[in-house]
């Protein structure tokens, strides 16, 4: 479904229906500015209104500022392809402040263009939009860095519609590390399928070669989520398709019903497939097909719907020790382990952990790192995990502290970094578990925290405990006068 709605006429609505809804004061929308390197505005390709810079709007939750410590979990919301970052908020489209009323939670809607989350393969460059790069390497950080987010891949969670929902299943398989969650509705999630490839350019405007390469090569494989499913094998995934029949009750426009029909049968053998794909795999699945076309009364529905499934869960394991991940990236990062390929890899590779053992499938030479320890290997490979046993120069954190002493009884912050030193070098050390007493805080890409804490109304020595996995524990003594 398009939208033509520009940035400006969007935030001044968004403006509109915060202000005009008493029940929602709380509730803040705003418009942020996310610049990217990978994504030149005046080349790739757009719905509408060409933008200046790419932008995404957020939703912060009732309380968030009233509670100016407290994080909160954070749902990247990711658009369809007639559509702009600007469509979850119109009443007539997602209206967000509505059907996510409530939801405590930060919620980041971008832009994505008609890009499909994808680093275009464009004739081999791999690039020029890189979609997907913008969203793993530029826009996560900077909403970390922006926005008061909870650590734990447990809040964390990835959705998205029709060409989102693709976006959702591929970046969260990407990044399974941090998504702990995955949600499609009607999801472009089986691309490799001859009526796709000339639905695109005839429907759409773009072909798909130039995203994806030719539709049974390499490539294409390695952006399809269905042949890509083993990647969420730790990972629950909700998914919601109509059939191309409307619901009796559901209110849709004639044309909308005509060619939102024929587009949801599409989506939904797609979906068909995703399914039995994720289940062989034996991913958490909640599967629901049922009437429906392509369509935003339904959208919203399955949102809620999702909502209600549970998109963020303190069952989600954080780090599992038994994981299968494929990729045909030249660079990435999975499961806490950082990939660089040597060069561009001309088929899927394969990577899977069995505890202490990781096995590689595939051709080329890729270094994997892991906390700094690092090593390379020619493809197909079987090791131990990148060494980080104590007495190893990469096994042992360092932790700085400041300030170290304070008073008895007073409320203050403790600033602290975790570094690891090899080869005359630092390195930060990002998800260590920093506790004092019982407050506790996570290390961001920086290797940095800051945990706010009241100390007992009594002197003596207390201590900054920091663990991370692979790592001897780390303390660090503070002073309570």
């Amino acid at each position: 479904m398009g939208s033509k709605l520009g940035p400006a006429v969007a935030a001044l609505a968004a403006a509109a229906l915060v202000i005009a809804s008493p029940a929602l004061a709380e509730q803040r929308l705003i418009t942020i500015d996310t610049p990217s390197v990978h994504v030149d505005e005046s080349t790739a390709v757009f719905n509408g209104e060409r933008p200046e810079v790419l932008q995404a709007n957020v939703l912060l939750p009732d309380g968030y500022d009233a509670e100016p410590e407290r994080e909160w979990p954070v749902l990247f919301l990711l658009h369809g392809v007639g559509d702009t970052y600007a469509t979850w908020v119109r009443p007539d489209r997602g209206d967000i402040l509505e059907t996510a009323r409530g939801l405590p939670a930060i919620i980041v809607m971008p832009e994505g263009g008609k890009g499909f989350y994808t680093n275009w393969f464009n004739g081999g460059k791999r690039g020029d939009p890189g979609w997907e790069r913008f969203y793993l390497e530029e826009l996560i950080p900077q909403i970390e860095r922006d926005f008061r987010v909870a650590p734990g891949r447990r809040n964390h969670a990835i959705a998205g519609v029709s060409m989102g929902g693709l976006g959702a299943a591929f970046l969260g398989g990407q990044r399974p590390d941090y998504f702990g969650t995955v949600s499609t509705f009607s999801g472009f999630v089986q691309h490799q399928r001859p009526t796709v490839e000339a639905g695109l350019s005839a429907g759409e405007g773009v072909a798909y070669e130039d995203i994806f390469g030719p539709i049974d090569g390499p490539y294409a494989t390695g952006h399809n989520p269905t042949r890509l499913a083993a990647n969420l094998g730790n990972t629950p995934v909700f998914a919601a398709t109509g059939n191309g029949v409307a619901e009796p009750g559901v209110e849709s426009s004639p044309p909308t019903i005509a060619r939102g029909g024929a587009v949801e049968a599409e989506i939904s053998q797609e979906n068909e497939e995703f399914a039995a794909a994720l289940r062989e795999a034996g991913v958490e699945l909640d599967y629901r097909p049922g009437l429906g076309v392509h369509d935003w009364p339904y959208w919203r529905r399955y949102l809620k719907q999702a909502i209600e499934w549970g998109l963020f869960r303190d069952d989600v394991v954080q780090s599992p020790s038994r994981w299968t991940y494929s990729t045909i990236a030249t660079s990435g990062r999975m499961w806490g382990l950082r990939l660089k390929f040597a060069a561009p890899p001309e088929e899927v590779a394969r990577f899977e952990r069995d505890g202490a053992v990781l096995r590689g499938e595939g051709a080329g030479t890729v270094t994997l790192a892991r906390q700094g320890c690092s090593f390379t290997a020619d493809l197909p490979f079987e090791r131990s995990l990148p060494s980080v046993a104590a007495g190893d120069d990469c096994g042992r954190l360092r932790v700085r502290v400041a300030p170290r002493e304070f008073r008895a009884g007073e409320r203050a912050s403790v600033r602290v970094r975790v570094v690891r030193a090899a080869g005359g070098r630092t390195f930060p050390i990002s998800g260590a578990l920093v506790r004092v007493g019982r407050s506790e805080a996570r290390t961001d890409d920086r290797g940095r925290a800051v945990l706010r804490h009241r100390f007992a109304g009594y002197p003596g020595q207390r201590s900054v405990r920091v663990a991370a996995p692979g790592f001897e524990r780390a303390l660090v003594a503070l002073r309570v006068q």
